[in-house]
């Protein structure tokens, strides 16, 4: 096995750079691995196609970017790139992309599971239901990786945004202060008083639930 020198050219990354205000959402579907359990494999896949497929419209609708998904994860973010509609305009991409997590959240409930015969009657499994989790602030970013070269995202915030998601409640969307300090005059929305989260590795953090069932339109 030939060794690689330490500072050569391949050990560099091909890109990287540090993006400020860089909205950035987290979702995830409800209780996935014990149902993916009692699923085909196909069936698994056809699930996910028909939620990321709507998700995917999602951004095109909204301007936000799809990064990637990670198993049942869908990772996208508004503000990242200089080609984004937002120019630079923070509070702009937020709101477009609070408006994103409210409509992800309601066209999962379009998604039928395996043995659901109607968007109104339940399957086994119950109905489709995700979390998601907001944070804005500064992310590193770049290009990883000689065999399948991958664009990522990572630092403080990202995993911020990541806690948001991991903390929430079912079809609910939880966003930092931060996130929230930006939308919170423009956004007509009901939202559940502040929480304080106590985050691993971070401490308590200061959070807002909003649910986009009983919350009203931008604008």
């Amino acid at each position: 096995m030939s060794s690689i020198e330490i500072g050569s050219s391949v050990n560099r990354a091909l890109y990287a750079e540090n993006v400020e205000n860089v909205v950035i959402i987290f979702t995830d579907i409800v209780g996935f691995s014990k149902m993916s359990l009692c699923m085909a494999p196909l069936e698994v896949m056809d699930m996910l196609q028909a939620l990321f497929f709507r998700f995917d419209a999602l951004c095109d609708k909204h301007g936000v970017q799809k990064l990637e998904t990670i198993g049942d994860a869908y990772i996208c973010t508004a503000n990242l790139f200089d080609e984004d509609q937002f120019g630079g305009n923070v509070k702009e991409a937020a709101l477009s992309a609070l408006n994103m997590a409210k409509d992800m959240v309601l066209v999962t409930q379009e998604v039928i599971l395996p043995g659901r015969i109607s968007q109104e009657k339940d399957s086994l499994f119950g109905k489709l239901e995700i979390r998601v989790g907001m944070h804005v602030g500064a992310v590193t970013c770049g290009v990883l990786g000689e065999r399948l070269p991958k664009f990522t995202v990572f630092g403080h915030n990202v995993n911020l945004a990541a806690r948001m998601e991991q903390t929430c409640k079912p079809s609910k969307i939880r966003v930092s202060e931060a996130l929230h300090s930006l939308v919170v005059d423009d956004a007509e929305e009901d939202w559940d008083e502040c929480e304080v989260v106590q985050m691993k590795n971070m401490g308590g953090c200061k959070t807002y639930i909003l649910d986009p069932y009983s919350s009203h339109n931008f604008f």
